[in-house]
């Protein structure tokens, strides 16, 4: 058995946020709907980064594009990774 795809990316940072009991209750609807619908991004995280593009764009009115060119240029990636693999130990 293989454990949960990992959905958030890789330069993600944990914030603390605190929800009243109405709120929870809402981000559950969302969740439960998301679910039902078979539709990804149904977890606490992405719906709240959801919610949070949402705003920016249809509320601020500022474009995606926009936001993300105030972020720092990523590196380039290199092929090779410092990880090696070792084979597997046979058992004899």
């Amino acid at each position: 058995m293989s454990g949960r795809k990992r959905r958030r990316p890789a330069d993600a940072k944990p914030v603390t946020i605190y929800l009243t009991a109405a709120e929870r209750i809402v981000l559950d609807v969302i969740e439960g709907r998301r679910q039902a619908r078979s539709e990804g991004g149904d977890s606490p995280s992405e719906i709240t980064a959801d919610a949070l593009w949402y705003y920016l764009e249809k509320v601020e009115n500022m474009p995606r594009a926009q936001i993300e060119a105030l972020l720092p240029s990523r590196p380039l990636e290199h092929n090779q990774s410092k990880l090696r693999q070792f084979p597997a130990k046979e058992n004899t």
